[in-house]
């Protein structure tokens, strides 16, 4: 199933809601009932870098990007995030626009950002590091297509089975074989 992904975002609850355009040409929007695979979410981190730099944060100035893993570049952009992305246009004006967010340091508001729409044609978008947002963008669009086609989600534990095993608290609850409480004096 060949899909167009048009947007991407993991909502407040952790899920992911995605609108794309199926082989048959019908427009779909999902709001996943799933938890993000962390996959996902590390695709999502790979972007906050651009969008710090594409909003002229403060933190674009010192951001290494020779070294983008490094600890003291996770440190700089600790408090941003981004929650989505959008793609717009056909074919040679493909543009996206990278959604986030601010957690500001004095008063824990969150300060929503949008980034300006940057054209992923690199003969037609001056952004030096175009290639390097491409590449982000689909590591995106694939872990959100993964989401949709191969079910790939996070892993919910909804109950615990003990059918077949020993009691995990030993023999502590069954009548006679605990020892009584000390009383408080």
């Amino acid at each position: 199933m060949d899909l167009i992904i048009k947007k991407v975002k993991i909502a407040k609850n952790g899920n992911l809601d995605v609108a794309y355009t199926d082989c048959e040409g019908n427009e779909v929007t999902l709001k996943g009932a799933n938890p993000v695979h962390s996959d996902l979410k590390d695709a999502m981190k790979r972007l906050v870098p651009f969008l710090c730099d594409l909003t002229e944060q403060k933190e674009a100035d010192k951001f290494d990007w020779n070294n983008p893993e490094s600890e003291e570049n996770a440190d700089l952009v600790r408090r941003m995030d981004v929650t989505g992305v959008t793609i717009s246009g056909a074919d040679s004006f493909v543009s996206c626009v990278l959604t986030g967010r601010r957690t500001l340091v004095v008063t824990n508001k969150v300060l929503c950002l949008n980034t300006p729409p940057i054209t992923l044609d690199e003969e037609a978008e001056s952004y030096e590091r175009l290639s390097e947002l491409n590449e982000a963008v689909d590591a995106v669009i694939e872990e959100a297509k993964m989401y949709v086609v191969d079910h790939k989600y996070s892993a919910v534990q909804t109950t615990l089975d003990f059918e077949g095993t020993e009691n995990p608290f030993g023999n502590e609850g069954e009548a006679g074989e605990s020892e009584p409480l000390a009383e408080a004096s």
